[in-house]
């Protein structure tokens, strides 16, 4: 065997770890993210910048909530998406098959970011493409 499987092995045995640690300490987590209190952006000018809503969609992914999560940010669970499609990738490599789950083509992403961009700002003119506030999530 060599070191790069090896390695790959050992990638793919501590992820799931890492994800079991994270989920079990959620709560200390998310204490943490309630300390950066209020996003000063939106306090200062009343519309929400492009990172309004990842504690929140955080939050509602922990509470297996994908919909919440995606209204209140929806770069978060895209991101979990295409992790989960390269953890993928990655124990298919190590069985032996060559697949492609996570997109390569840069016009992909650059396509991805111009949307996201515009959504981030197309939600400060609807109020139903908002984060959802903190009281009611």
């Amino acid at each position: 065997m060599t070191k790069d499987k090896k390695a790959k092995i050992l990638v793919l045995a501590c992820i799931p770890l890492l994800l079991l640690l994270v989920y079990f300490l959620r709560q200390k987590l998310l204490w943490v993210g309630s300390l950066l209190g209020p996003c000063w952006f939106h306090e200062i000018t009343g519309y929400h910048c492009p990172g309004c809503g990842n504690t929140r969609a955080v939050t509602a992914l922990f509470k297996l909530k994908p919909l919440t999560a995606l209204r209140n940010n929806p770069l978060i669970p895209i991101l979990c998406l295409f992790g989960l499609g390269g953890y993928i990738e990655l124990a298919a490599d190590v069985c032996g098959k060559k697949i492609k789950l996570v997109p390569r083509n840069p016009w992909v992403w650059l396509g991805l970011l111009i949307v996201l961009l515009i959504f981030y700002v197309v939600r400060n003119f609807f109020p139903i493409l908002a984060p959802i506030p903190t009281a009611v999530a």
